[in-house]
């Protein structure tokens, strides 16, 4: 895949931005973490765009956005219910986040790829989405594809569960051999772009906030 198609797919990300935010004061605001996630999500393929094009790395910004994404995420689960009552567990879970990662980035060093904490918060992020598209299936009556906190996780589950196969790849050390670690990176461009089109999707399902006629 060219350099050019790889950056297209990435930045792809852009057309769930502008919905979300063109939409942002029209629609619950319970989906705001998730366009803040995508927002910076956006800034981040184009700052590691312009690193990879003028051959400088990428990993701080890898790791940074890593932290950031799962905080913010966790932080979306939290305003869709699935932590109910239980903001102890919540707060605990981020904490535990946050220190995971510094963690293995003193130990580690920030400058090389935090696989370890990239498989574990993309576990996380994915058995969450299940468990939030369980509440969903069990409390809506209509389509769930017309639903788009179900289409929201799915997107998550789709794309996390592939990002723990490459870290697992990358860990073993098959991502030495080039031909395989280009086809591995390849399919990650597929699936980052798919997953950017569930986004844009499921923004379009976003109810809107009810209009409310005063009456004097």
């Amino acid at each position: 895949m060219s350099f050019e198609l790889n950056a297209v797919f990435s930045l792809s990300i852009v057309v769930s931005v502008v919905i979300g935010w063109v939409r942002f004061h029209k629609t619950a605001p319970a989906f705001l973490p998730l366009l803040l996630y995508l927002s910076l999500g956006f800034i981040n393929e184009c700052i590691g765009i312009v690193l990879a094009y003028r051959g400088h790395y990428t990993v701080i910004s890898y790791n940074v956005f890593g932290l950031i994404e799962t905080v913010l995420l966790t932080w979306q689960f939290l305003k869709w219910g699935l932590f109910g009552q239980r903001k102890r567990a919540y707060y605990f879970l981020q904490a535990g986040i946050i220190v995971l990662w510094l963690v293995e980035s003193v130990f580690l060093s920030i400058k090389t790829f935090n696989s370890y904490f990239v498989m574990g918060h993309s576990f996380l992020l994915v058995m969450m989405s299940i468990t939030t598209i369980n509440m969903v299936a069990l409390k809506e009556t209509t389509a769930l594809f017309k639903q788009p906190v179900f289409i929201f996780c799915l997107a998550l589950i789709f794309f996390f569960t592939y990002a723990i196969l490459v870290e697992a790849f990358w860990l073993v050390g098959l991502s030495n051999q080039r031909t395989f670690r280009l086809r591995i990176f390849e399919i990650l461009s597929y699936i980052n772009f798919l997953t950017n089109l569930l986004f844009a999707f499921g923004y379009l399902w976003i109810p809107m906030r009810p209009r409310y006629i005063l009456r004097y």
